[in-house]
């Protein structure tokens, strides 16, 4: 019988061996691999959690779709002592002196649970919690026992004091919140290190059951959980009897913490800038001026309001800053909904707010000056099987005009003769050198009405154009995120022509032929000002610059309706008076920049029937009626015209995505091209013996290079690489 048992003991002892081997190695298995540290690294995949702050820090989106709390991290000495030891006294009252289990309350959490014939409460340490942290596991027996291990091995790597700040910055509250930081301005509205001492630690037990002890909701429950609380951690001597008296005497006042400026279109479009430029930090700093913002929000939607009767229903606002490139206020009214149609970048129809463009253009590149006379007399072309006749706004035709008053009276008839005179193609080509990113079809797709708006643009190019006239001519892309690298700014036009033009546009004798005397666009200090009224009037635009700021107004209906015959002066011209009014009442007038090459000259200029008007018009140097197009021009050498460096495409979701094409396009600068050889991203393009090829889009950064054979040359020129991304149609803001 003694020999049996030893038998049966023999074979006992050698299953225990082989279970706890074979325990052993599954416990081995599923420990999850130790991180390098416990800062938390931005998601592999998956929604971003970047939040947003205007320029002064104000936050402009709140966001919580991560895994991980990356924007609100405080270091330990931030969090009020009070707070840490609440976590502690609640949550693992053994946590400095235990290993990462606590051995004591987990047999007594299981002698406890035995009794209750149920799971009545668990004994998970702050370590092993951290653990379910990292790598999340079903709440089962053996996951509790593999995070026992996974917390030892924490607290050895990183020490007590690091777990418990990573816990702290991480434990999950309500509504997708993560960290104390969150959690106290979601449930008070403030940070965690001005809470009263009761709201500390109602943060501690609201970890506990944030529907629970909700104090929106369920006050009487978290202030009797909050009482129980301090009552225990001054019998542990955590805290004084006096200390213990506040926490009961203090207030527990739930708030929640609004967003101080919304600007949720705004933050769309930084979310896609960023995530082309493969950005992904906790916090993106924009360049918003969130004072600005708010002014514009408010006079943009006010004056929507006051025209709604008229038949405006939409609206949008731009101001830039002309010598950065720095978006400051992106103001969309009447809401503020992110994933509705944001008029900034939808192609809406221009009017006349391309003019000062194709004028630049005829200066620079046909010799004419200020004076230069047009006729304006009746005009017609055939259109398909009918005939198109132009018209002025007013429906008067003056005759003689000189280019001055032409541009300033926004005449059209004379616009078109211009544009006739310079060539359709070299619009385009202007055009997109100054950032219009919509001009993809060939001339005779848009003809010489192109300089009426025959060619939908979006008021982030207008805008863009725009402070490239107030920059002297030299262009540089709009930006919204700050400490982002920008390009060198190209030239375009000459600046003796663009100081001429900001001359005309903020001349009011000159516009007063259509626009009448004390007119809405005449500012009080000098302001080169454009406006543009679509056909039908379906858009109504009015554009500004001086020498510091560019302010850009657009309104419609986003759904197609007309208004009730608005124009750009009428319309939106009261909301940039009032945007110029604030920039100049917190900063000094920066003025209108005047070229010192410009030369007064006496002459006489036309607006009608004669007597001509006498006075002294700006005549430009001989020099600057020559094309200047870049830096590189001047060498006589070719150029990749497009894409710009840096330019960002965006692929319409409305549109099969096969279709949409970008053409490629040189600048030849004068020498014959008898080859082309073009590559993007280090794959080439079919071999084609033109300037131009067209290329399906496709989301991402994108490099483009081409190999050109020139006057007969044997060897090729390498020209790039050219820069540029593509975003597809499904980014959308966090």
């Amino acid at each position: 019988m003694r020999q049996r048992w030893r038998r049966w003991l023999a074979i006992a002892a050698a299953v225990g061996a082989a279970a706890a081997i074979v325990l052993a190695i599954a416990t081995w298995h599923a420990l999850m691999p130790m991180p390098a540290s416990l800062g938390v690294q931005a998601p592999a995949t998956g929604a971003s959690d970047t939040h947003f702050v205007a320029a002064d820090g104000t936050p402009l989106n709140l966001s919580f779709s991560g895994r991980f709390n990356r924007a609100n991290v405080l270091p330990a000495a931030s969090i009020p002592k009070l707070l840490r030891d609440g976590f502690v006294a609640s949550e693992d009252q053994r946590y400095w002196q235990h290993g990462g289990v606590d051995w004591t309350a987990r047999f007594a959490a299981l002698w406890g649970n035995f009794r209750a014939g149920h799971i009545e409460r668990g004994a998970s340490t702050i370590g092993e919690q951290v653990a379910r942290i990292l790598q999340a596991r079903p709440r089962t027996y053996w996951s509790h026992w593999i995070a026992g291990f996974d917390a030892g091995r924490l607290l050895r790597r990183f020490g007590h004091a690091r777990v418990l700040e990573f816990y702290l910055n991480q434990v999950p509250y309500g509504a997708q919140r993560r960290g104390v930081e969150q959690a106290a301005r979601y449930y008070f509205g403030r940070d965690a290190g001005v809470l009263d001492p009761a709201e500390q630690l109602a943060l501690v037990v609201l970890v506990r059951s944030p529907q629970g002890y909700d104090p929106r909701i369920h006050p009487r429950a978290v202030r009797r959980a909050v009482d129980q609380l301090a009552g225990r951690m001054l019998a542990d001597k955590t805290i004084s009897a006096t200390e213990a008296e506040a926490i009961r005497r203090a207030p527990i006042q739930p708030g929640r913490q609004q967003l101080e400026l919304k600007a949720g279109p705004f933050v769309l479009y930084a979310t896609r800038q960023a995530k082309a430029r493969g950005l992904d930090a906790p916090v993106l700093r924009t360049t918003l001026d969130a004072s600005l913002q708010r002014f514009v929000q408010q006079v943009l939607r006010k004056r929507v309001q006051e025209l709604a009767q008229r038949g405006v229903h939409d609206g949008a606002a731009l101001v830039v800053d002309n010598q950065t490139g720095a978006v400051l206020a992106w103001a969309v009214a009447p809401g503020d909904d992110p994933f509705a149609i944001d008029p900034v970048v939808t192609p809406r129809q221009p009017g006349s707010a391309l003019k000062p463009f194709v004028y630049g253009l005829a200066l620079a590149r046909l010799g004419w000056q200020a004076d230069h006379v047009l006729e304006d007399t009746p005009l017609a072309e055939r259109v398909d099987k009918g005939v198109h006749r132009y018209r002025n706004y007013s429906g008067k035709h003056y005759g003689k005009v000189s280019l001055r008053y032409a541009l300033a009276n926004s005449l059209n008839i004379p616009a078109v003769r211009v544009a006739q005179a310079v060539g359709v193609p070299p619009i385009i080509d202007e055009l997109q050198h100054f950032g219009f990113s919509t001009f993809k079809r060939g001339a005779d797709f848009y003809g010489p009405a192109i300089v009426l708006g025959d060619g939908a643009v979006t008021l982030h190019d207008m805008v863009q154009g725009y402070a490239s006239l107030a920059r002297h001519g030299e262009f540089l892309p709009l930006h919204v995120l700050e400490g982002v690298p920008q390009p060198d700014p190209v030239r375009v036009l000459p600046a003796d022509v663009t100081s001429l033009l900001a001359s005309i546009l903020s001349d009011p004798d000159a516009r007063a032929a259509e626009f009448g005397a004390d007119s809405v666009l005449d500012l009080p200090l000098p302001t080169a000002v454009k406006t543009g009224t679509s056909s039908d009037y379906h858009d109504i635009w009015t554009l500004g610059f001086d020498n510091r700021y560019t302010v850009g107004v657009w309104m419609g209906n986003l759904g197609g309706a007309p208004t009730d015959q608005l124009t750009g002066s009428l319309g939106p011209a009261p909301v940039l008076r009032q945007i110029f009014a604030r920039l100049r009442g917190t900063a000094p007038y920066a003025g209108l920049w005047h070229s010192p090459g410009l030369r007064a000259v006496a002459t006489c200029e036309w607006i009608g029937p004669p007597p001509c008007v006498q006075r002294q018009e700006w005549y430009l140097p001989p020099q600057a009626t020559l094309a200047a197009r870049t830096k590189a021009s001047e060498t006589s050498s070719p150029q990749i015209a497009q894409p710009l460096p840096g330019e960002m495409l965006a692929i319409d979701p409305r549109l099969p995505v096969s279709s949409q094409q970008f053409r490629f396009t040189l600048d030849a600068n004068g020498r014959t091209i008898q080859r082309v050889e073009w590559q993007v991203d280090g794959k080439p393009l079919p071999a084609s013996g033109e300037d131009t090829t067209s290329w399906v889009l496709v989301p991402g950064s994108h490099r483009v290079t081409a190999k050109v054979w020139v006057d007969g040359a044997v060897a090729a020129t390498q020209l790039g690489p050219v820069e540029f991304s593509v975003v597809g149609p499904g980014a959308a803001a966090n």
